[in-house]
């Protein structure tokens, strides 16, 4: 939606929005309110976006490799098949997020929370996992 874009652009405000298969590439979304968002499909590669809040937001096939998402709440979103490889997502917040064939690899996890959360079939292969929390999660080999 060109209209959401311009907005997410202009005001860094874009709760409900609708973001799918949108080219975020080296965007700066520090801060940015993207509640309940459809980000379905975007590519956020190497963005920028501490404290960036995706509560509800639908990141399903998301590309956010190398991004640094320090502090980013992903709490209660759905994180399907989204690639995180080689992100920063230091005290990221993962609380009740459906996430689903996730890849962590070689990403930087410390202090974030995982908490809820089914991570059986998402791969951590080399990430840092320096104080992270992981509470009520449902973990395994993935299939």
């Amino acid at each position: 939606n060109a209209e959401d874009l311009k907005q997410l652009k202009e005001e860094d405000d874009c709760p409900m929005c609708d973001l799918s298969y949108a080219d975020l590439r080296g965007i700066d979304l520090s801060m940015s309110n993207l509640r309940d968002a459809n980000l379905s499909h975007a590519n956020l590669t190497d963005i920028l976006a501490h404290k960036a809040d995706f509560t509800h937001a639908d990141l399903s096939d998301a590309i956010f490799e190398r991004s640094n998402l320090k502090g980013a709440k992903f709490v209660n979103a759905i994180v399907k098949h989204v690639n995180f490889f080689e992100a920063k997502i230091w005290k990221g917040n993962f609380s009740n997020a459906v996430i689903d064939r996730c890849n962590f690899d070689e990403s930087a996890l410390g202090s974030a929370i995982f908490d809820n959360n089914n991570l059986k079939n998402s791969t951590f292969k080399g990430a840092i996992l320096y104080k992270t929390i992981f509470h009520k999660n449902v973990v395994g080999i993935p299939n």
